[in-house]
C-alpha cells in the first residue's frame, strides 16, 4: 500500500457562505490494490459569514482533475461556467471517463456512452464544520485513480454535493494536491 499525506494551505476563491483563507487541509491517501482510502481534515475555517439556511448542512467537496492555480477567481456571473471561480482545478475526477473511456452526461451522449456519477466512481467528501471552525470526512472509492501530470486537486463548493448530479455549487476554495508517483501515470492493461 502507498500512503500519502499532504498539508496545504486552501485557495479561496468565493467567499459567498464560509470563508476558507486561512483554512489549512491535512488530506491522507492510502491506496490499495484495487481501493482508495481519502482523509480530509479543514482546519481554520471562519463561520462568522455563514449563510444561515447552511448552518448544519456540509460542503460538497470533490477530487478534481487539475490543480488549484492561485488567483483563479473567474466571473462568479460570468457563462458559460469555465468561466466561473476556481475552474482551472477542472472536472471532478470520474474513474468512467478518465480510465473507462466515457463522457459525462451530456444532451448528444448515448447512454452507452455516459459515465456514472456516484460515489463508486467519484471522490466525494462532506465536509461539515463544526463550531470551532474544523471539518473531517474519510470516503473509500472502489478504484485506484490515474493521473497523467501529477496534479490534483480536492474543490471545496458551496453546496452539498447533489447525489444524482454530483454538483454541489460554485466552488468556494481548492487545495492542491501532488500524487506524483502513488498514482499512476496510465490505467493498468487489461491483463494485469
Amino acid at each position: 500500500m502507498d500512503f500519502l499525506k499532504i498539508h496545504r494551505n486552501s485557495n479561496d476563491i468565493y467567499e459567498s457562505t464560509v470563508t476558507l483563507d486561512s483554512a489549512k487541509a491535512k488530506i491522507t491517501i492510502d491506496k490499495g490494490t484495487d481501493s482508495t482510502t481519502f482523509t480530509i481534515r479543514v482546519t481554520g475555517i471562519d463561520l462568522t459569514g455563514i449563510d444561515p439556511s447552511m448552518v448544519g448542512k456540509p460542503l460538497g467537496s470533490h477530487l478534481h482533475t487539475g490543480k488549484c492555480v492561485e488567483g483563479d477567481f473567474g466571473v462568479p456571473t460570468a457563462s458559460p461556467s469555465p468561466l466561473q471561480p476556481g475552474w482551472q482545478a477542472g472536472p471532478h475526477y470520474n474513474h468512467d471517463v478518465v480510465v473507462g473511456g466515457k463522457k459525462f452526461p451530456g444532451l448528444d451522449v448515448p447512454p452507452e456512452q455516459t459515465a456514472t456519477i456516484s460515489t463508486e466512481t467519484e471522490v466525494w467528501f462532506d465536509l461539515l464544520p463544526d463550531e470551532e471552525g474544523m471539518a473531517y470526512d474519510k470516503t473509500t472509492v472502489p478504484f485506484v485513480p490515474v493521473d497523467p501530470d501529477g496534479d490534483m486537486s480536492v474543490v471545496v463548493h458551496v453546496l452539498s454535493t447533489n447525489t444524482k448530479t454530483g454538483g454541489a455549487g460554485t466552488r468556494q476554495a481548492c487545495f492542491p494536491l501532488s500524487v506524483a508517483g502513488i498514482f499512476p501515470k496510465t490505467p493498468p492493461s487489461p491483463t494485469e
